[in-house]
């Protein structure tokens, strides 16, 4: 059986989360250059992995079942076990990544404008 490298899967996880890496990492209670640290090791403590899954209210149940088990054995309260989102966190997602689109879009237009009347 192939061995899991659990620091890889955190760093593909924090890259697909809405949060930056920084933000994550502050919110893990460590500084970025010790995210990066983390993300480098291939048996990386689910002790140190739980802070990174609160901070990113990921629970790695796809990727790391053995971190399942661990958080029930150290009855670790998980509000999101299955990593499904609730109809309000799907709301407030979907509105980050509308208003993410219409700012990326206004400075688009922005730029073309700017071009269009340099020309």
């Amino acid at each position: 059986m192939e061995k899991i490298h659990r620091g890889l899967i955190l760093h593909k996880v924090a890259k697909r989360n809405k949060k930056s890496i920084t933000q994550i990492a502050k919110d893990a209670g460590v500084d970025q250059s010790t995210f990066y640290y983390h993300k480098e090791q291939e048996d990386l403590p689910f002790d140190i992995l739980y802070k990174y899954a609160v901070a990113m209210d990921y629970y790695f149940s796809a990727e790391l079942p053995d971190f399942t088990e661990w958080l029930k054995e150290n009855r670790l309260n998980v509000q999101n076990e299955n990593n499904t989102l609730s109809i309000e966190n799907l709301v407030k997602e979907r509105d980050y990544w509308k208003d993410r689109y219409y700012s990326l879009l206004e400075e688009h237009n922005k730029l073309i404008k700017e071009k269009y009347l340099n020309s």
